[in-house]
């Protein structure tokens, strides 16, 4: 099971909503280069495992926060962790990895 990561989380904070989360999104954009570094260097697994924790905490800020009520079309976060997961498609994995994914 995915854990949460407590600074992933902190993105999330209600003070960083704002049209179309916008700064949420940006927040992740930051987080997204770590991933993207750490999925350059082989770390795959640890890679991927932020990734999910990443969007994890999207999807549970999404709903609880109830933007599933205001979304219909343009929710800027969905659009920085589609950039990322086609940029990990982009790559072979291992079998562990795709497993993980």
């Amino acid at each position: 099971m995915i854990e949460f990561n407590p600074k992933y989380e902190s993105i999330f904070d209600v003070h960083n909503i704002d049209d179309d989360c916008d700064s949420i999104a940006r927040l992740m954009g930051i987080e997204t280069q770590t991933i993207r570094e750490s999925f350059d260097a082989g770390q795959h697994n640890q890679a991927i495992t932020m990734y999910l924790q990443l969007l994890k905490s999207m999807c549970t800020h999404f709903v609880e926060d109830e933007h599933w009520c205001y979304f219909d079309d343009w929710y800027s976060p969905d659009f920085v962790m589609r950039e990322l997961y086609v940029f990990i498609m982009k790559h072979e994995i291992n079998a562990d990895s795709e497993a993980l994914l």
